[in-house]
């Protein structure tokens, strides 16, 4: 209640209830008007909040305004330490008190800043997205399914060509499992991204992106999390949907610290071990206990006997940061059961299966960034199995891996 009231004001204040029709960000154009220059679009779906992104070409402020179609809306809004975001380009709103397996419409309102004064602020034009709609998370869904890109590697454009070839049967939201990017070195490089995205599914269907090693480069890789939805800031966590409890884990760099081209720079040896830590304790949840499938989604497959042996390899510091996280990853997960593991970083579609004294679970690989290599991978879940296929970029199925449900 208190919240809503807020919001009020805050609409009053900016003059936002003055701009209650919809006007699509496309019809701001010429580009002399202000406009929403990326999104909106959803991302990190939980089963009773949702994170709502967009950008705009002049510093500004905003709102969603969200509610079941047809009813009543309410407005959310950001803030931190108790200032309202603000004078910003880049705005995301989480949506809280969500009701799981639950339709929503939503739309964002910006109101631009002209000027910024201690004591007086000038406001421009007010723009308003259309309408779109989202579905929240379920646990108690009994089929669904999902999709996963990997090593994109700069080369948006593939995105939608994937996506075609994944069918037309309906999916739940859409994982980046890592090097999307070569490098990040400019705001472009993300925007570009997630324009494709806006385009092609994320204004209705949440997308979660996660982090591979090359994302973890470049003069921005440090503010990449300011354009993602990272729930307690972090980039491993856990969620669930359906039969599913979801373990997302950030595997880090492929190398050592000390590696010079990393100019001393990187602390991944200790990040590996508090999430190590953080896994102990998330793997004896109720929810992932309770869990009839238990997935692992993560960029390097650490699992992979691949990892084991760094020293056999021509070039052996590429696969210790591999063999650090079965370290600190493998042990929890293979004791306390996973019946899955999705990853991506060897640019070669394959079907690991389980390594008797490594890991109980199969292993699924998504493919590179080169033609004839490109992957999407397909992940169909009920009561009774998961189906994960990995696509070519032709249509046909490249690997294909089914585990039938477990008596736990």
């Amino acid at each position: 209640m208190m919240q809503r009231l807020v919001a009020l004001i805050l609409l009053a204040g900016l003059g936002f209830v003055a701009a209650r029709h919809p006007v699509a960000a496309a019809e701001t154009s010429p580009t002399n008007h202000f406009h929403i220059t990326t999104g909106p679009l959803l991302q990190m779906p939980m089963e009773t909040s949702l994170t709502v992104m967009w950008m705009t070409d002049r510093d500004s402020t905003g709102v969603v305004e969200y509610g079941p179609p047809g009813g009543e809306l309410k407005t959310a809004f950001a803030s931190q330490h108790g200032l309202i975001d603000a004078n910003q380009r880049l705005h995301k709103v989480e949506l809280r008190g969500l009701t799981p397996g639950t339709r929503y419409r939503y739309r964002v309102v910006a109101r631009e800043i002209s000027k910024f004064h201690p004591y007086r602020v000038t406001f421009g034009e007010t723009i308003t997205s259309e309408f779109q709609e989202f579905r929240t998370l379920d646990r108690g869904r009994r089929e669904f399914s999902f999709l996963v890109y990997n090593d994109v590697h700069d080369q948006p454009a593939f995105i939608p060509d994937l996506l075609k070839v994944a069918g037309a049967a309906p999916y739940d939201f859409v994982v980046w499992n890592g090097d999307m990017v070569n490098h990040v070195e400019n705001e472009g490089q993300i925007t570009a991204l997630l324009d494709q995205a806006t385009a092609h599914f994320a204004t209705t269907i949440p997308l979660i992106w996660g982090r591979g090693n090359h994302e973890t480069r470049g003069r921005l890789a440090r503010q990449l999390p300011q354009y993602l939805a990272l729930p307690e800031g972090r980039y491993y966590y856990t969620f669930d949907h359906g039969p599913v409890h979801f373990i997302v884990l950030d595997t880090g760099e492929d190398k050592r610290d000390t590696q010079r081209e990393y100019s001393g720079l990187v602390d991944f040896f200790p990040y590996r071990r508090e999430q190590g830590e953080w896994l102990r304790r998330a793997v004896q949840t109720d929810a992932f206990r309770r869990a009839k499938f238990r997935v692992v989604i993560c960029h390097m497959p650490f699992a992979n006997r691949v990892a084991a042996d760094p020293a056999s390899y021509k070039e052996p510091d590429t696969f210790v940061g591999m063999a650090h996280a079965y370290e600190h990853f493998g042990p929890p997960l293979e004791q306390a059961g996973v019946d899955l593991m999705i990853a991506g970083h060897m640019h070669r579609a394959t079907l690991v299966p389980p390594d008797a004294g490594r890991h109980s679970y199969p292993i699924i690989q998504g493919g590179g960034s080169r033609v004839g290599d490109r992957t999407i991978i397909r992940v169909n879940v009920s009561d009774t199995a998961l189906e994960a296929v990995a696509i070519g970029s032709d249509g046909s199925p490249v690997q294909t891996c089914r585990v039938p449900a477990k008596q736990r």
